[in-house]
């Protein structure tokens, strides 16, 4: 006989909402559309949308997770999130502790990022390449790409410093404010990359706009020069970095590599004088390999 799902974990539910429910057809905070078209709007699909923000809500790092923390996260109504997990654990994406009345992510969830990760050739190609100059530079070295409003990790290698910064594969990280984001934008053309920063907009306030686009704009002009970019302090105060993008010469996606710590180990100086150009290489040297060789006529 077939096994018995867990009970649904709904909570006690309130007879009334306190603010209004969002419609079925609301997009999801943080999971419009990755293309501004209005043919492409018209296929995206909401509930999709909604449970992908669920899978994730979760973190390199976290534990277990209940509904109210989903709901949280994800700014989706906590009935809404009820269904959704239940939805998602019936379908084995998700894990469900009785007990706590948590959720972890489950096989179906593990199982596609594993086949994600081994069907990138990129990261085996890159891996090495990384760990050398992590080891070489004693920094985090971050392989990455853009999903929705973020660049997330697809691969981090650590440095040997006693303090550095602790980003691993899942990890995810704003475009525009960092060095692994802007080189990406660099890595796409003028028209391009206006696309993208319009799309995240909406993200950042109207004070610090001008003054972000200019330091984006600087980045690129960087990338052109010199193969990499730098952000000084622009994400985080006390954080430094240098970023290439590599440009996949067979299915054009375009990925980033980074290297990044404490400020006070990675002066400007030291970022454009030897860590920005190892980058850069590093970066050249995995397209180099990703490029297959000419096959000889027949």
């Amino acid at each position: 006989m077939a096994s018995k799902l867990p009970p649904h974990p709904v909570g006690n539910r309130p007879r009334q909402r306190s603010q209004r429910s969002r419609r079925s057809d609301e997009p999801v905070a943080g999971l419009a559309p990755a293309t501004g078209g209005a043919d492409e709007d018209s296929q995206f699909v909401g509930a999709v949308a909604r449970a992908v923000a669920v899978l994730n809500a979760f973190r390199p790092g976290d534990g277990p997770l209940g509904n109210a923390e989903l709901a949280e996260r994800t700014g989706l109504p906590k009935p809404t999130v009820s269904r959704l997990t239940f939805t998602l654990q019936h379908c084995g994406y998700l894990a469900y502790d009785p007990r706590h009345r948590v959720y972890e992510l489950g096989a179906g969830a593990l199982a596609l990022g594993a086949l994600a990760m081994s069907a990138t050739h990129l990261r085996r190609i890159a891996r090495p390449l990384m760990q050398e100059l992590a080891r070489s530079a004693n920094f985090n070295v971050g392989l990455g790409t853009r999903d929705g409003q973020q660049m997330v990790y697809t691969d981090a290698c650590e440095g040997e410093a006693l303090i550095g910064l602790r980003l691993y594969a899942g990890s995810r990280i704003p475009v525009l404010t960092t060095s692994m984001g802007r080189a990406w934008l660099a890595g796409h053309g003028p028209e391009e990359a206006e696309r993208l920063i319009a799309e995240l907009r909406p993200l950042h306030d109207g004070a610090g706009w001008k003054a972000l686009i200019a330091a984006v704009g600087k980045a690129r002009r960087e990338v052109a020069a010199h193969g990499y970019c730098v952000s000084v302090g622009d994400w985080q105060r006390d954080i430094h970095g240098a970023a290439a993008p590599i440009r996949h010469p067979v299915n054009g996606r375009v990925f980033a590599i980074n290297l990044g710590g404490p400020a006070y180990s990675l002066p400007e100086k030291l970022l454009h004088d030897d860590l920005g150009p190892r980058i850069a290489r590093t970066a050249a040297a995995i397209e180099r390999a990703l490029d297959p060789p000419d096959l000889p006529p027949r």
